[in-house]
Formats: structure tokens, C-alpha cells, sequence
């Protein structure tokens, strides 16, 4: 062989490992313009008012070599992402118990649960009157195991892969099963990209060229009523498709997306009755033209199948999560600083209103962009941006949607008057909510019952010291909270200062009880708790 030929070798070989083959080499960085020019997109309209289809199969060839199988293997890690007792939705205690095996809970045997992944993670269950044994930890060199099987979507024909974060949550190694022209299957090893665990997308990469890659449409045209399919590999069942309809259209608070210590993500899933079952998260819904229109993520049901409930989410929000990951590797969130709560029938009542719709302000954070903005506790969020705020998930889709150092307007209802506000976002924190104070001399001493169960005090040097109230504030200071009162239910706590009740500002014990008198029902409380102003409503 000529030397020239040896050299020419030797640069191939230096190029492929430059390219990403080499363990720990990152390939160059995509810009967000590059990456786009990736993807294949369609957002033409659905044709209005055509026949039924006799066949989907034109649909099916079309959306399945873009499908993959991905198995997740690593060290068991107990529970996982499995959410905390104290953190699900009101009302699903049971089922979470019954499918996710809380501790200290009987299960039945045999059952499964309805996230896909976790359905080989679990740990041994405790039986009623067995005893709890220590979790074993597997030996650092022990060979990984199998955590589970889920699906993904080729996005890009140079191998960029599209999944659920909790597919392969908490592996050391994936696998992804690529389907051949010829019938046969490749697997690949894939890296993670990047990961939102608060949408539940994941992004992944194989090293692999000329790939088929999805089509991808626009989620926000869909309607209820739409033909939807989704593929994926249900219990491991490879290039299995179901058909059905658009059931709804943002599902939100439906308790699904929890992160460790989380209470909620950012929900806004489209449901559909197409058959979903463990495996095919991760896996594509798509429209009656084969084109992407959601991430198959989870499911409602009583026996960890398929019940007709399923929840995707849509690959609009998916595309902006993954930018975000593409950008810088996290998901930059606007911030407004607001504790918020829908506005129903029993709120609207309490502050005056004649109309339901909008997010309730029940605590402005200190030194936020909403306190910056002038936002005040009992304002009411009808619009941001130019978009109607319907309850307070959408108001948080919303304003996490803009990126930090946004300027947005926020229209809100104050004593039934409209009032506009500009709100510059910030970068969401770590801690939502900043806390501070110090304290200042003060005068007065009077303590009182000022309503059921509550004893208030006028502001004094010691109490300012005592619970490190902010210099500025003014009111009086909750000193003592009966547990078993209305107040306590609702969260008023020792160290609150009451700066306003009924709407009406309060700056000794004279006046808050002159607020109080007489009035037996529902009593609105503005409060400032560490820097924080919130509202809190107690109902006799």
C-alpha cells in the first residue's frame, strides 16, 4: 500500500472519532437556525368536511420508519421519578397507592402501573404486616440492568431523536432500535442531548446519517374531533399502531409532570382515546395526513392499561423545549414572581366580582418583576402579551413561554376597574419566591383576638426582631394561630402581617378590628409573610 493511502487511512480514522465516535468527544454545536433546517415540516390545514377513510395504511408507512424502540439500562435507583404522596392531585391518593406502590401499601400482585419506563424500576413491594428491609444497593461494578423500554421519533435525518424525559430517566446507557428499508432493525447507542423533566421531553442523539425522518405539523391547529394515531412499541410490541380521535384539546393540573419536589410542570396535554399502553411513551401521535402533532406521554386509568385516556404532549412546546436544550443544554422560563389561583365562583364573590375567568394574585414575591410592575395581591390576570388568561395554568404557560427580558403587557381587574401593567421578566429560579427582612424600632404593644382562632399585636421592637419583619412594613402581626381555626386551614401563619383586610389598609390593632367588627362571613386578608405579599381568604 503507497503511503499516501496509509495517510489517507489514518485522517479517516482521526475524523470519525473527531466526528463523535470517540467516548467523551462532543460534535460541534448545532445554532438554532442549523437545527431547524433539520426538520421536516408541514403545517398545511386537515382537509374540512372529507369521506371517511377505508385505510390508514398510506398513513402508517409513512410515520413508521421514523419510530423507534429505546431501551434504558443502568443501576436501579428505588423509586425514580415516582411523585410523593403529598404531591398528588386531590382526590387520586388511591390510585397513585394502588399503582405506584406508596410505602407501607399493600398492592396486588402482577399489576403494572401506567408509565412506561418505571414499569421495571420498582423495588420489591411491602405486603400488609411484612417488614420494610433497607433498600440494597447494587455494587458499583455490577453489570447494568434493563430499567425499561419506551419510544422515540427520528427528527432529523442525521440521527437527532425525540422522547420522553422519563424514558430514560436515570439510565447509563441506551439503546435505540432503528427499523431497515429491508425489514431488519439496527440498534444504535444514543447520548442525551438534553432533558426537560418539567414538560417530560427528552432530546437524544445516534450517529447515524440518512435516516427517514418525521413530518412534522402545527399542534395549535388541531380540533377536537381530529383523527389521531399513535405508534411506539406497547409492551414492547414494535411498530404497533392504534387510531382514534382528538379528545380535548389543554388538559392542565392533571398531576402527570412532577419533578423531585415539584408540585406541577408545565401541562397543556392534547387527550385522545387512541390506545396508549407501557412502551409507547415517547412515541408519536399523528394526524390523518402522518404528521406529527404530539409526544404519547401517559395515561389515565384503573388498571395501568389502556382505558381510553390517553395524553400527549404537543410537539409544538416539545420543539420550543428543545431549542432551549439545543441553545445552552436548560430551558430558560420566564419569571413574573406571582402565587396565583383560578378564579371561581366563591373568590369572585369575595373580591367583588361579577365575573369568573382569570388568575387570582394570592402573593406578589419580594423585589419581583410583578412587584416591579405594580401587580398588588386580589389583582386578577385577565390577559398577558396580548393572550387571555382563562384560569391560572394558562397563565403560567403563558408567561413561561416568553424568555427572560421580555417586556409584557398584563392586563388586569383591580376594584373592578381594568388597569395595564408592564412587567419585564426575569430568569425563573431555583427559589420562586425570595424571602428577606429586617427590623426597625416600632411602636405599640396592644394584643388581641382579631378574628376566630387568630391573635394579632401591634408591631413592636421585639416582635419585629422576633419574626425579622421588613422594615417598611406596616399593619399588624399575627402572634398566635389556632391549629384546628379556619385561619390555619388556609395557611395564615404566626409572623404573617395583615397590611389589609376587606381591601381596606390596616396599620394598628384599632383599625383591624374596626375592619373585622361586625362582619361574620368571608374575610380577605392582604398579608406579608418574608418579603412576600400574599392573599389569604378565611370562610366561617
Amino acid at each position: 500500500m503507497k503511503k499516501t493511502s496509509l495517510l489517507n487511512t489514518a485522517v479517516l480514522i482521526a475524523g470519525l472519532a473527531a466526528g463523535g465516535l470517540a467516548h467523551g468527544v462532543e460534535p460541534p454545536k448545532l445554532t438554532i437556525e442549523q437545527f431547524r433546517a433539520k426538520l421536516k415540516k408541514d403545517d398545511s390545514p386537515l382537509p374540512a368536511g372529507g369521506q371517511m377513510q377505508m385505510s390508514y395504511a398510506g398513513v402508517v408507512e409513512k410515520i413508521l420508519p421514523s419510530v423507534v424502540t429505546i431501551t434504558s439500562s443502568g443501576q436501579p435507583k428505588g423509586r425514580g421519578g415516582f411523585p410523593n404522596m403529598d404531591q398528588v392531585p386531590p382526590g387520586m391518593e388511591d390510585f397513585f397507592r394502588r399503582w405506584f406502590g406508596a410505602p407501607g401499601e399493600g398492592e396486588n400482585e402482577g399489576e403494572s402501573n401506567p408509565f412506561d419506563q418505571q414499569e421495571d424500576r420498582q423495588p420489591p413491594r411491602k405486603r400488609p404486616g411484612q417488614k420494610q428491609e433497607p433498600e440494597e444497593r447494587a455494587p458499583k461494578d455490577q453489570p447494568p440492568q434493563r430499567l425499561g423500554v419506551g419510544s422515540g421519533m427520528i427528527i432529523s435525518s442525521d440521527g437527532y431523536i425525540l422522547t420522553n424525559n422519563h424514558v430514560i430517566e436515570g439510565s447509563d446507557k441506551l439503546e435505540v432500535a432503528v427499523d431497515m428499508p429491508d425489514g431488519s432493525s439496527k440498534t444504535h447507542q444514543a447520548k442525551v442531548i438534553g432533558t426537560d423533566p418539567l414538560t417530560d421531553v427528552a432530546l437524544i442523539k445516534i450517529e447515524v446519517n440518512n435516516l427517514p425522518s418525521a413530518i412534522l405539523s402545527d399542534s395549535a391547529k388541531l380540533r377536537v374531533g381530529d383523527v389521531v394515531l399513535a405508534a411506539g412499541a406497547p409492551m414492547e410490541l414494535a411498530h404497533s399502531v392504534t387510531m382514534g380521535i382528538v379528545s380535548a384539546i389543554g388538559r392542565k393540573d392533571i398531576g402527570i409532570v412532577r419533578g423531585e419536589g415539584r408540585n406541577r410542570g408545565f401541562e397543556d396535554f392534547i387527550q385522545t382515546d387512541a390506545s396508549i399502553n407501557p412502551g409507547n411513551s415517547g412515541g408519536p401521535l399523528v394526524d390523518a395526513m402522518g404528521r406529527v402533532v404530539g409526544i404519547n406521554t401517559a395515561i389515565f386509568s384503573r388498571s395501568g392499561m389502556n382505558a381510553g385516556i390517553g395524553f400527549a404532549i404537543p410537539i409544538k412546546m416539545a420543539l420550543t423545549v428543545v431549542e432551549d436544550l439545543l441553545d445552552d443544554g436548560k430551558v430558560s422560563r420566564g419569571y413574573l414572581g406571582v402565587q396565583i389561583k383560578d378564579l371561581d365562583l366563591d373568590t369572585a364573590k369575595d373580591l367583588g366580582l361579577t365575573e369568573q375567568g382569570g388568575a387570582v394574585v394570592i402573593m406578589v414575591g419580594s423585589d419581583s418583576p410583578a412587584e416591579k410592575a405594580g401587580v398588588e395581591v386580589g389583582d386578577v390576570i385577565v390577559s398577558v402579551a396580548g393572550q387571555r388568561v382563562n384560569d391560572s395554568s394558562s397563565l403560567r404557560l403563558i408567561v413561561s413561554g416568553n424568555k427572560p427580558g421580555a417586556q409584557i403587557p398584563l392586563e388586569v381587574m383591580r376594584d373592578n376597574k381594568k388597569v395595564v401593567l408592564n412587567a419585564l421578566l426575569e430568569a425563573l429560579p431555583e427559589e420562586a419566591l425570595a424571602a428577606g427582612g429586617s427590623s426597625v424600632p416600632r411602636g405599640g404593644s396592644a394584643t388581641s383576638e382579631l378574628i376566630d382562632g387568630v391573635t394579632a399585636q401591634d408591631i413592636d421592637d421585639g416582635l419585629a426582631k422576633r419574626f425579622k419583619l421588613d422594615d417598611e412594613v406596616d399593619g399588624v402581626v399575627v402572634t398566635k394561630v389556632d391549629p384546628e381555626s379556619s385561619a390555619a386551614e388556609v395557611g395564615l401563619q404566626e409572623g404573617d402581617v395583615i397590611m389589609a383586610i376587606n381591601r381596606q389598609p390596616v396599620s394598628s390593632l384599632d383599625e383591624a378590628k374596626a375592619e373585622v367588627k361586625g362582619k361574620k362571613a368571608t374575610i380577605v386578608l392582604k398579608v406579608r409573610r418574608k418579603g412576600d405579599t400574599m392573599l389569604v381568604v378565611v370562610r366561617d
